[in-house]
């Protein structure tokens, strides 16, 4: 399209540009030019034309008919001169000059008297538009133009009559406004920069850091050795990184204090756990999302959300292990943040997020079915964590989009690991259970699950989650299909009318929303160079790790190699905490820091001046003139350091720095 624009921008600059050769208001006949001059019979009609042309501006035509009795009578007069001058052609001449006036004079169907060149003849862009003699300097002329001036060779050649008969032109003496104008003009290449990875030479679409454009080398073979690698080094992440029967204890006993606590002041408030720490795939210190709901009230029909938001955080504010209560009410579900003081979770508090109850009771259904699932969703996790892409509000997915790209494909894989559970029901059609207007049901019975469905598939973890690499790098198409648990058959992009053409995660019961919705091209990409080197690193036998490596774990999970060294893109984030949603100026840390900072000035300064001696002295001027500043960091305040070594200082692309400490 580019190169369509341009050739049709050029082509337009030249039919404007490039002046014709028109004939001024005083031009003068054949007649004039001189007795040794002989008009071929293209000049001959062009003769006629211009008399034509003249006769125009003191009458008025009255008809076609007439013009054309005009021009014959004139046509008959300029032959007459001729023949007192010249020798008389033959009969052969006068009969193919008759042929070629009648093509040339005026028909009854065309006004314009001297047409442009069509755009079909204009040079394209591989050539230039007006080429230059190298030694002159002056336009060179086409096959089609010919010269434009009388040269001694054109005056001797009498008796020749060219097939292509030369353009009459004016000489530069006989007339100022009929000097011919030429532009000259030189070719220069123009820069074509990538929007991808801004690099020159190519366009977007033929950029090779496109992960739909990479050409992937086959992997060797596997060997049986190298699979039980895998599968103990799988085992080994989901044991390193589950919590235990005892913090899931805690989790549940912190939100039994919460509950009642809460029922004191609200009565017939219950809270339920959601999200990670119910479904089976939460990291050990992952944070706690709760859902608050009253009873007798199904929905929020009639409520004021942002109202009881508020005053769930003044009530959490007296509770005695908690901190740091933030309520946030801009939200598309306005939460309430909170920081429990005894084991250092942190946590949330959402009303009427119900939908997110059933996404978890899914979640969790999957995840008994067979112990393979939370490990390999567990494996994923820990890949997405490492490198930087598991974060959706900082523009990245989610760790439940994750999730949803594991079960999609153990349900894609032959024979399936796992059923579609929204799939298998009695009767001819779909039960419904309708929440938020959305169906929710799936088939939840466990125990009789086997005699609806049986398992078949005997694969390993390893060879699982080498087939999920390969699955997402070389099978699935991401720009026609959908990534939909609530189906086995095949969704397309066309059917849900979905125009992004990266990852695109249908949630299985909101099926209006796209999980991948918030990630841009320069995102997508990263994420793919993951899954890309991931299969590389997983998919490639070794049979001695390096020295620096102290682990299997470090080996096969270096961010170093399965980024390349590169920070996830983060151009849409607040430069200060990393997060989407604001500004820098509307940071939260960097207003809370200045906070911190100006009530320190104002107590500095009540004690100086309180000290003084000329307290008094002091009043008259600016009483509380902030002291000459000293180096802090304004991220937290402390006079020990400044940002850019704060730990809370995310760098300039949001991104936390790494610490030396290696898994």
């Amino acid at each position: 399209m580019y190169e369509y624009i341009l050739h049709c921008l050029k082509s337009t600059y030249k039919y404007f540009a490039l002046p014709l050769r028109l004939p001024s208001a005083n031009h003068k006949t054949t007649e004039q030019q001189g007795a040794n001059h002989k008009p071929g019979p293209g000049q001959k009609g062009q003769s006629d034309v211009g008399l034509v042309q003249s006769g125009l501006s003191g009458v008025i035509l009255e008809s076609q008919a007439a013009n054309k009795e005009k021009v014959e009578d004139d046509v008959q007069q300029d032959s007459d001169c001729m023949e007192e001058e010249e020798e008389s052609p033959s009969e052969s001449d006068q009969e193919k000059e008759k042929g070629d006036l009648g093509k040339n004079s005026l028909s009854e169907e065309e006004d314009e008297v001297y047409p442009r060149p069509h755009l079909d003849s204009v040079t394209t862009e591989d050539e230039d538009l007006f080429p230059l003699d190298e030694i002159s300097g002056e336009e060179l002329l086409s096959d089609e133009e010919g010269p434009d001036r009388d040269t001694p060779g054109s005056l001797d050649e009498e008796d020749e009559v060219p097939e292509d008969p030369p353009k009459q032109a004016l000489p530069d003496d006989r007339n100022e406004g009929a000097s011919v104008l030429c532009y000259g003009f030189t070719r220069q290449s123009h820069t074509v920069v990538c929007s991808v990875c801004k690099r020159d030479g190519h366009l977007k679409k033929d950029c090779p850091e496109d992960f739909q454009r990479v050409q992937l080398a086959p992997l060797p073979p596997m060997t049986p050795a190298f699979l039980k690698t895998l599968n103990s080094v799988c085992l080994q992440c989901y044991r390193d990184f589950a919590p235990d029967e005892v913090e899931v204890g805690v989790r549940e006993h912190i939100l039994l204090d919460l509950e009642n606590f809460v029922k004191r002041q609200v009565t017939g408030a219950s809270l339920r756990l959601f999200g990670s720490s119910k479904n089976g795939f939460g990291f050990k210190q992952s944070d706690l999302d709760i859902c608050m709901v009253l009873d007798g009230q199904e929905t929020t029909e009639g409520l004021d959300c942002i109202s009881i938001i508020e005053s769930l955080a003044r009530l959490l504010r007296k509770h005695p292990g908690l901190r740091n209560i933030l309520p946030i009410t801009t939200a598309k579900v306005p939460i309430v943040k909170f920081y429990h003081v005894r084991t250092g979770l942190e946590g949330d508090i959402s009303l009427y997020n119900t939908l997110a109850l059933h996404n978890t009771r899914l979640l969790a259904s999957y995840a008994a079915i067979d112990p393979r699932v939370k490990v390999l969703c567990y494996v994923m996790k820990v890949l997405a964590k490492l490198c930087d892409i598991g974060d959706a509000s900082r523009g990245s997915l989610s760790s439940y989009g994750f999730t949803l790209m594991v079960l999609f494909y153990l349900q894609q894989r032959s024979p399936p690991v796992i059923p579609v559970l929204q799939e298998i029901y009695d009767g001819e059609e779909k039960p419904e259970t309708l929440v938020d207007g959305w169906n929710v049901y799936f088939y939840d019975d466990l125990e009789n699950l086997p005699e609806r469905w049986q398992q078949r598939n005997v694969e390993s973890v390893g060879a699982l989650w080498l087939g999920l690499l390969q699955f997402y790098t070389e099978t699935f198409d991401f720009r026609e299909h959908v990534i939909s648990i609530r189906q086995s058959a095949a969704l397309t992009t066309f059917n849900k009318q979905w125009t992004s053409k990266y990852i695109v995660i249908e949630d299985p019961f909101d099926l209006n929303h796209n999980l991948g919705a918030g990630l841009s091209r320069k995102m997508t990409n990263f994420i793919m160079k993951a899954f890309i080197n991931g299969r590389s690193v997983f998919g490639t036998p070794v049979k001695a790790y390096p020295p620096e490596y102290t682990s299997q774990m470090e080996f096969f999970f270096d961010p170093e190699v399965l980024t390349e060294g590169q920070l996830a893109p983060n151009d849409r984030c607040c430069r200060i905490c990393g997060k989407i949603g604001h500004f820098m100026k509307d940071c939260p840390m960097r207003r809370k820091s200045r906070q911190r900072r100006e009530q320190e000035d104002r107590a500095e300064g009540r004690r100086d001046w309180a000290e003084s001696e000329g307290g008094r002295e002091r009043r008259q001027g600016d009483r509380w003139r902030r002291q000459e500043e000293k180096r802090c960091c304004f991220l937290c305040g402390s006079n020990a350091h400044i940002k850019k070594d704060c730990p809370q200082y995310r760098g300039p692309t949001g991104q936390r720095k790494r610490s030396n400490n290696k898994m």
